[in-house]
């Protein structure tokens, strides 16, 4: 009889770790306005990040950061990570930690500000709860000081925009346990002295859109082609 109960004791402990294994949280959609404090997000040196009651780019609330790039150097390349939510913090309540795959999340967006004489380009960054290995999915877009701007990332395993590190773009889509925002760290600003202010606010999952939708998608965008070239033979 007690062999029987170690024999189905094992059986839901292998239960247990295989549905462990495979599960995913990302929360698909989800939006992290920031109501009410920081979401547990936290800055470049894993400080809690400040939370500011209005003035985002929604004009409700959002989240600060600061970073000097003065004498900034990465070994690895790259900028600074400026705005980290991890799952050890319970950052936005898990919603960005999951398998990313499984889960379908095809877009990531936020809204950004700065305060830097020059121009910024905004990364994104995700890891292992041990925060490696991972993977960097860039964005070539340039933001301007002082000014909300929506920056974009597409979630591709095989995107030309994703840099592995220390395994593939796929492993560590799968498993995300670290969610991060950086910039790059522009020549400019190297030898500036100055703590300069990030922003940050309306940081949302999309999912990937149905095969329906993508199909009418792309039959609106052909109608509005056509429609262009009637009027200009016209």
């Amino acid at each position: 009889m007690l062999r029987m109960m170690n024999l189905k004791n094992a059986a839901v402990v292998a239960l247990v770790v295989l549905w462990g294994s495979t599960s995913s949280a990302t929360t698909v959609p989800y939006t992290e306005q920031f109501v009410g404090f920081n979401a547990n997000w936290e800055d470049s040196v894993n400080e809690p990040a400040g939370w500011v009651p209005a003035g985002g780019a929604d004009g409700g609330s959002y989240i600060s950061t600061q970073f000097n790039y003065d004498g900034y150097f990465n070994p690895f390349g790259g900028g600074p990570v400026t705005h980290r939510a991890s799952a050890s913090d319970g950052a936005s309540f898990g919603a960005f930690i999951g398998d990313w795959v499984a889960d379908g999340v095809g877009e990531i967006s936020a809204w950004v500000r700065h305060d830097a004489p020059e121009d910024l380009n905004f990364f994104m960054r995700i890891a292992t709860p041990g925060n490696f290995p991972g993977a960097v999915i860039t964005n070539s877009q340039s933001v301007t000081a002082g000014v909300w701007t929506r920056v974009t990332w597409d979630i591709d395993p095989l995107g030309v925009n994703c840099a592995a590190e220390g395994g593939t773009c796929l492993s560590a889509l799968q498993t995300v346990g670290n969610f991060q925002i950086g910039t790059d760290a522009p020549l400019g600003l190297l030898d500036d002295d100055f703590a300069y202010t990030l922003d940050l606010d309306l940081v949302s999952i999309h999912p990937i859109p149905e095969p329906g939708t993508a199909l009418l998608m792309g039959l609106g965008l052909a109608g509005l082609a056509g429609a262009g070239r009637k009027e200009k033979r016209a």
